[in-house]
């Protein structure tokens, strides 16, 4: 199979996948766990929760890459339109910048502290809707599937990574801001480790530091793949 059915069966996998979980997750949404307040604004704040961004993110990267693959193809033998080569810009942009740094974010930040103490990212509660398959899908699955992208993308390294960082700068105030104002408006931190750090007020920036350093970390280590799989062929222009 060429690189471009190989990124398209990712692509279907990505989709594939999140579909089912959510659907799989939304049937453990009835009856009488909703009786319980936790699991009530558990599911009111649903779409605040950086996780749910991610995956929102490697959906819509995915419809991006699948849609802009499959009219590659329609238009192997003519004369693509020029709109197609900005959809298929604005895909690897999106998936460089955000999607790559984020889903290592989710990945590792999540497993560290959940195995460290779990309360602090993850409530007991949260297993009454949340099966050990929906978190793995979520937490886990995520970490291969932007590995495939990368292996099976034809792309160069970025002269400068100005835009790319700026864009995951925005992206990443955009959520703090979002996170602050769910404290202000509900009294509550979505994830108690951020609340923690919060009350210590030397904390709450340290961690915000590092966070920031280890997506920075994780956005140039896309860039150290795609020299291992890519420069030894011909460059190929985005």
């Amino acid at each position: 199979m060429s690189a471009i059915h190989m990124r398209m069966l990712g692509y279907t996998v990505t989709l594939t996948m999140h579909i089912v979980n959510t659907c799989v997750l939304t049937s453990f949404l009835q009856g009488p766990v909703m009786d319980d307040p936790n699991i009530r604004t558990f599911t009111a704040m649903y779409k605040r929760f950086f996780t749910v961004w991610t995956t929102f993110l490697q959906i819509v990267v995915a419809l991006m890459g699948l849609t802009s693959d499959y009219l590659t193809l329609k238009y192997s033998n003519k004369t693509e339109p020029d709109w197609l080569g900005v959809l298929r810009r604005a895909k690897n942009r999106l998936f460089a910048a955000v999607l790559w740094p984020t889903v290592f974010l989710t990945s590792t930040l999540f497993w560290s502290l959940y195995h460290y103490d779990r309360s602090l990212i993850y409530p007991i509660f949260a297993d009454k809707i949340l099966s050990s398959t929906t978190n793995h899908v979520l937490h886990t699955a995520v970490i291969p599937l932007v590995v495939w992208e990368v292996v099976f993308q034809p792309r160069n390294v970025p002269k400068s990574h100005t835009i790319n960082v700026s864009m995951l700068l925005v992206y990443m105030l955009t959520y703090l801001f979002v996170m602050y104002y769910t404290y202000l408006e509900k009294g509550i931190w979505m994830y108690h480790v951020f609340g923690i750090a919060y009350d210590n007020n030397i904390c709450f920036p340290l961690i915000m530091a590092f966070i920031g350093v280890m997506l920075y970390i994780y956005y140039h280590m896309q860039w150290h793949l795609t020299r291992l799989v890519w420069e030894p062929q011909v460059k190929i222009k985005m």
